[in-house]
Formats: structure tokens, sequence, C-alpha cells
């Protein structure tokens, strides 16, 4: 592994380093199959040269938002634990060090609505600690910090309730709805939030950033700084850099700003970015899925440093525990949304990350000089590989990152060490595409200030003076996947007040846990009284839950409307997207009992019952083979043939009104209906 040695001895030592890797994968690599391969490769030469020290590492992290996170916070315990070590305990898994979060709003956000701490005006002026407790984005984050007290915390918004600003987000009852809920975390959860963002990938308001960092300060929240940007659109990305850049005032307040999905072009980063002389980060970077193609996505954003200066990469979303059905399946490097069994899937991203995270820490710096990428076209990098390598803030220690997605060949690189860095020993760590996840793949000696390494086609290296990297692995086993439990019953009182009930999963509006205002008990209420200030189209509050496959089945629900507006039952729900894209069948009925069944927006029958909403009352439908038949209070109001929809969920939903609900059932249809 010096230079000036001959082939044999290359080979030798190449067979010393992967030993391990190949005998554990049982991977037979054709590299190492012909002394010619090696003859005819050309070799990289690459210097860790300290004069060229470039800005600092601030983390690899992901990002909890859009209700990717809701069904982690159902699952039973060990495994619950066990998926958030993989996710956060340092050299575990992947490590995670930054955790940027949704500061809910009560609307749909992508597969689902988050609640947020004020949903009225009247929550926000008379706040109550148990409004601070909705959700699971303060637990997700108390989780994290408890593996990891250096981890980095953000809010960003996506929507807001429909009172603030009168409908204006750009307001300063946004600016105040911020901070009360950044105070929020720390006086309810002790939780220091580091960075807020403006609003996810919507053009921002330069008066609003200004007046939002006064907010800020007015409240005593001067420590908390401003992320600008999140933006994705190619053209409007950097859109944050050109305004600051004549905006000196503007270059006060903001402390970093960040552009979505910037891996993958060559020279993305704008001179009017570069020159700001602030941090630079991908705000919300996609490698869906959790297989091996996604895997490689991952790796590649290796490149994001090289050709953008982009020094932190957060990944949408930090895993999927959401039901597959909703958009945007498997959108996370860990998979966990069958919380009633379970099971969970440690996917090969999680490794992928950890080849960054646990080798360099937040504060590290590039070396500019070994910061490169080699066979890359000109705009899109869908060739060669790429190389980072990072040095210890507080000692002499590096690390060296190299991912190889892309490359066609094995690739022979010399790299040339400063006398200045660690003479110590680098430890080798390897996953190659489909074959190996995260392998201590040995050992190299550094010699008269040299060595050198081959790499070979779709496979991720680290190497590095330091110790402590582990590939953990959970104590406990994982348990058997089911399907949702069928039939499935509940009457709310398992469930904390102020909470979604278990397995339910909001879309729009928020659905929470009350006390039962006509008798004993608990009930799920639906609180949203106006729509918000929307991310994405949705016309009326919505909750599902159940398994895509469910074809025949009887579905009741206990309602009551306590003022005026409208609560709605569906069944054999199948498609998601905007409101106006639902696929199923919808019981409506009004407070003055006019009802109407239709088929999404289509009419099939309608009617009107004389009746009290102000009590409870009971809905049904009932589903066999073609035939459809909804009830009231156990009477058949109407039965009819339509084949449209032969399966799906089940849905609850009211207008934008105050509704509340009790003692769900779906059972199995025992004889021929």
């Amino acid at each position: 592994m010096l230079d000036k040695i001959d082939v044999n001895k290359v080979l030798i030592s190449v067979l010393i380093i992967f030993t391990s890797t190949i005998v554990k994968a049982q991977v037979e690599d054709p590299a190492l199959k012909s002394n010619n391969t090696f003859q005819e490769t050309a070799v990289h030469e690459i210097e860790l040269d300290l004069k060229t020290l470039g800005r600092a590492f601030e983390g690899v992290g992901a990002l909890s938002a859009g209700a990717s996170s809701r069904l982690l916070y159902d699952y039973p315990e060990p495994q619950r634990t066990d998926i958030l070590d993989y996710l956060f305990k340092p050299n575990f898994g992947a490590s995670m060090h930054h955790l940027k979060v949704e500061i809910g709003g009560d609307v749909n956000s992508t597969d689902g609505s988050e609640p947020s701490h004020a949903i009225t005006r009247e929550e926000f002026e008379k706040p109550k600690p148990e409004y601070f407790f909705r959700g699971y984005e303060w637990w997700l984050m108390k989780e994290a910090k408890k593996r990891n007290p250096d981890i980095i915390l953000e809010g960003l918004q996506w929507g807001a309730p429909g009172w603030i600003g009168n409908g204006n987000f750009f307001s300063e009852d946004n600016a105040e709805f911020i901070s009360a809920w950044i105070r929020g975390m720390k006086k309810y959860h002790d939780l220091d939030i580091d960075y807020v963002g403006i609003w996810n990938e919507r053009k921002s308001d330069v008066k609003y950033i200004k007046m939002l960092r006064k907010v800020l300060d007015r409240n005593g929240l001067g420590p908390i700084k401003i992320d600008a940007g999140d933006l994705w659109q190619p053209q409007e990305k950097w859109e944050i850099a050109f305004q600051m850049e004549e905006d000196k005032e503007l270059q006060k307040v903001v402390d970093v700003i960040n552009a979505h999905t910037t891996a993958f072009i060559k020279f993305f980063t704008p001179p009017a970015a570069m020159k700001l002389d602030i941090p630079l980060w991908d705000g919300e970077a996609h490698a869906y899925g959790g297989d091996w193609y996604a895997a490689a996505e991952h790796a590649r954003f290796n490149r994001a440093y090289v050709y953008g200066k982009i020094t932190k990469m957060i990944s949408w979303s930090l895993i999927s525990s959401y039901y597959d059905y909703l958009i945007v399946p498997g959108s996370g490097p860990m998979k966990a949304n069958t919380p009633w069994s379970g099971y969970y899937e440690v996917q090969p991203p999680i490794w992928i990350m950890a080849h960054t995270n646990q080798f360099a820490k937040p504060g590290w710096r590039y070396i500019d000089s070994a910061c490169k990428g080699f066979g890359h076209g000109p705009e899109f990098m869908r060739e060669g590989f790429s190389v980072t390598a990072l040095k210890s803030d507080k000692t002499n220690d590096y690390s060296i990152i190299i991912e190889t997605m892309d490359a066609k060949e094995p690739q022979k690189v010399r790299f040339k060490v400063s006398e200045e860095l660690s003479k110590s020993t680098l430890h080798v760590w390897r996953s190659a595409f489909k074959k190996q996840e995260f392998e201590k793949a040995g050992e190299i000696d550094v010699k008269n200030g040299e060595f050198e390494i081959f790499i070979f086609p779709d496979a991720m290296y680290s190497l590095t003076t330091t110790t402590g990297q582990t590939k953990g692995v959970s104590s406990n086993p994982v348990p058997e996947k089911l399907n949702f439990p069928f039939p499935y019953k509940t009457d709310f009182e398992q469930d904390g007040f102020y909470k979604s009930p278990r397995y339910f999963s909001d879309q729009h509006g928020t659905f929470e846990i009350v006390e039962n205002p006509k008798g004993k008990g608990k009930c799920l209420m639906q609180k949203m009284p106006v729509q918000g200030i929307q991310w994405r189209g949705y016309n009326y509050p919505q909750t599902v839950i159940g398994d895509l496959d469910w074809k025949d089945y009887i579905v009741s629900i206990d309602v009551m409307l306590p003022d005026t507006g409208s609560v709605n039952l569906w069944g054999r729900m199948n498609s998601f997207g905007s409101s106006w894209d639902f696929q199923g069948y919808v019981f409506e009925i009004e407070h003055n009992g006019k009802w109407q069944l239709k088929e999404r927006q289509h009419h099939l029958a309608s009617g009107q019952l004389k009746i009290d909403l102000k009590k409870w009352n009971t809905l049904s439908m009932t589903f066999y083979n073609d035939s459809i038949a909804v009830g009231f209070n156990k009477k058949t109001l109407v039965k009819i043939k339509d084949n449209t929809h032969k399966n799906g969920v089940v849905a609850l939903g009211t207008g934008w009104n105050i509704a509340l609900f009790d003692n769900l059932k779906i059972e199995k249809i025992t004889k021929k209906y």
C-alpha cells in the first residue's frame, strides 16, 4: 500500500485489508480476479494539506415532518427504544447530528397533519401545559437528546392555524406563535431549540424574517438562530442568497441559509451564496426508500461539499413511520409502521449515514485539498467517485470518506498526508452495494506520509484514525410483521388526553382525546374550527385508520355535534393525495338531519332525518361484494349496488366545526349481506 510497489504486493495488501469483509459477506469482487485490472488502473493522487482547511462540518441529520414519524410514538417497548438507538445513539447506527422537526400547524403537510400548541386564539392567549404535549415531536426531540446531548434541534413550519394573522402567515401573530412554541419546548420539556426556519418550500417575506428576529429577541430568545431558505425549485432555491446580497440588514438577522435537494447538480451553489461567508445547508435532501438504491443516493450526498460547499445534509424523512398507502411511501432510511406488531426494519441507508456520522463530528474542518470529485460530468454528477477528508477540531485525528456509486471500474488512490496529522493506523470500514453493510474491512499503515488504497465501484469507504465505531445490533429480537388487527374496536379509554388515539393518522385538522361531555370516560374530538393556512390542498378535517386490503366489513361510530356543522364516515378509502383526490365512499350527515352517500364527489343517495345530533347517535356503513348500506342508530337508511371501490381503509371526518366520536367498531361480516 506504499507507492512504488509491484502489482502482486498490491493484491496481497488489498486482500489483507478486505478479507474479513469479503469472507463475512461471501462477496467475490471481480476486481480481485485479474492482475491486468490493476496494471491498467490510473493512480489518483490526493493531498491532505492542512493549509487548505475549509468550512466546518456541521453534521448529517434528518427531518421529522409531514406526519412521517406518527406511528413511531405508538410502538411498544423494547422495540421503540431499539429504533431510537439506531437513529440517534452515537457510534451505534445512523448517529444523527441534527434533528429538524415540524412545528405543528393542524394542516396537511404530506402524509398527514401535525397538531399545534394553539389551535385557536383562545388557546394561544390562555395556554395550558397540556397544549405543549400534543403530537410527538417534543417526545422525539427528548429521546434524541437523551441519546446525544449534543444533537442540534431545529423547528420549521409547513402551515399554521387559521386564526394567525387572519390567514396571513407572514404576520406578527405567527412570529409570536413560533416564540411560544420555543418557550414551551424549554419550559415543559427542557429542550433548547437551536434554529428556527421560516416556511417550508414557500417564498419568504424579507420583512417577516426581520420581524421574526425582533420578536424572538423581545421574548428573550436571542440565542435562537434563523435558518432561511428551504426552497426546492431550481430557479428559486437560492433566492434568499440574492436577497441577502442586496440587503445588509437581512444579512445581520439570518444565521444560515439552506436549499433543498442540492446534492446531484454540479456547481449548484451560486457565487452570491458563497460570498456571504455563512453556513450553507441542504435543508431537505431526498433519497426515498429503504433499499440499496436509496442507500446509493445517500452515499452521493458526499459530493455536496465537494461541489457546493454544503456543510450539513438533512434528509426527509427521519423514518418511514406512516401507512404505506399514504403518499410518498418509504421516504426514510428506516421503516417502522406496524406498531401493533412491533416489527421494524433497519435498512441500508442507516449504515450509509453511519459512514459519515460515526467518523466526524460537527466542528471538524474539511481539508479542501482532499475534497475532490473524479470523472463527474459537467452538470449532472452520475459518473465517477468522490472523496472528502475532515480533521478534528480538537486533536490531530482525521477521517476520509469515499463513495464510488457511479464509478465504472476499480480505482487506485494515493494519499499524501500532512506530517501534522495523526500517525496512527487508519481503520477501514466499507459498505458494498447489495453485498455488505458497514463492515470493518481492515487497517492501513501510513508510511513516509503516504498510503494507497484500491476502491471498487458501488461502494462506500470510511478511513479514520479514531476508534469507537460500531455496527450496532439490538439484543432484542424483532417481532414478526403482522397486518393491522381485524376486527378492530376502540372506546378511546386507553388513550391519553390531548393525544391522538393509537393507530389513527390525522390527514387534516386535529383529532384528540377529550372528556366525554355527555357521560363518563373519554371520546375523540376534532378541534380545528376554521381552515388553516395550508401547505397542501385539503378541504376538510379527516383522520384515517386501518388496512388497505380490507374488503367486506361493517364500520360503526358514535357521533355528536355540539353545535352546527357536519360529520362523516368513510369506508373502502384507497387513495390519498389532496381532498379532491380521495377514492372511496363517504356517509355524511349535517346538524339539521340532512344526509347523503357519495362515491368521492358523486352522489349515490340522500335523505332527511328528524334527529338531535347534540346527543350521541350511531352511524354505520356495511360493505359486502358490490353491496353498500348506510345506517343510523341501527336502522338501514339505504342499500345500493356499486363496485367502484372494492377495498380500503376507514376514515372519520368533519366540516369546519367541532365534532365528537366514540366507540369505533370495524367488524367482520359473518354471513352474506
